[in-house]
C-alpha cells in the first residue's frame, strides 16, 4: 500500500476504501465461501465485513503487512475463532454422485503425483486455464468451481485459494495456514490434482445431461 493511500484511509476517504475493495474484496469472498461451514451469502458478508474492519485498522497503523495478506488472514482467523470453518469435505452430491450398479467403474488413470511440482509446474497460473480433457469451449461456472473446491480437505482448500487464486507466496501463506513453506509444495500439488479431478466430474455430468437431451 502506498503512503498516500494509507493517509487517505486514515482520513476516512471513501475512494481509498473503494480502491482496496476493488483489488481484494472478491478474494476474501471466495476464501470465505470455500472454507466456511455456512457458505451462504449472509454468513460470508458478515465475516468479510468484520475482516475488512480489522484489516483497515491494521494497515493504517502498520506499513508492513500487505493488504491482501492481512485481509485473508483476518477472514481465516475470525472464522476459526467463531467455529465457522468447515473441516468436513463433501465427496458426492446429486450432480456428481454415481451408483456402482448404474455405471461401470472407469479405468484407473495414471497418477499425476508431482505433475504440478517444480521444475515441472506446467500449470503455473492454472486457475483460469482450460484442461485438455474438457470439451472445447466449456467454461466452468462459478458454482461448479466452488463445489469442486469445497470437496477438498480444509487445509487443501485454504492453501489452494491463498497460493493459486490470491497469489500469496509460501512465506506469506505460512502464518495464515500454519503450514511451513517447505511443507506446502506437496499439499498444494495434491489439492490441485484433486480439484481438477472433481471439476472433471462436473464436466462429465454436463456432458451426460447434454447427451440425454
Amino acid at each position: 500500500m502506498t503512503g498516500a493511500l494509507r493517509t487517505a484511509l486514515a482520513r476516512g476517504d471513501g475512494a481509498a476504501v473503494d480502491t482496496l475493495m476493488n483489488t481484494d474484496h472478491a478474494l476474501a469472498v471466495l476464501l470465505a465461501e470455500a472454507v466456511g461451514a455456512c457458505p451462504e451469502a449472509v454468513a460470508v458478508v458478515a465475516v468479510v465485513e468484520r475482516a475488512w474492519l480489522d484489516t483497515v485498522a491494521v494497515v493504517v497503523a502498520d506499513p508492513d503487512p500487505p493488504v491482501r495478506v492481512a485481509l485473508l488472514g483476518a477472514v481465516l482467523r475470525l472464522m476459526r475463532e467463531d467455529g465457522q470453518l468447515d473441516d468436513a469435505a463433501a465427496t458426492t452430491d446429486s450432480a456428481t454422485a454415481r451408483s456402482p450398479e448404474s455405471e461401470p467403474s472407469p479405468e484407473p488413470e495414471p497418477s499425476r503425483a508431482g505433475f504440478f511440482l517444480p521444475p515441472d509446474d506446467r500449470w503455473a497460473g492454472w486457475w483460469n486455464v482450460d484442461v485438455s480433457s474438457w470439451p472445447a469451449g466449456w467454461v466452468p461456472t462459478a458454482e461448479q468451481v466452488r463445489h469442486a473446491v469445497r470437496r477438498l480437505a480444509l487445509n487443501q482448500r485454504t492453501l489452494l485459494i491463498l497460493r493459486d487464486a490470491a497469489k500469496l507466496s509460501a512465506t506469506e501463506a505460512a502464518p495464515i495456514t500454519g503450514t511451513e513453506p517447505d511443507d506446502q509444495g506437496r499439499l498444494l500439488d495434491s489439492a490441485r490434482e484433486a480439484y481438477v479431478a472433481y471439476l472433471d466430474e462436473e464436466c462429465r455430468a454436463v456432458d451426460s445431461g447434454a447427451e440425454r437431451r
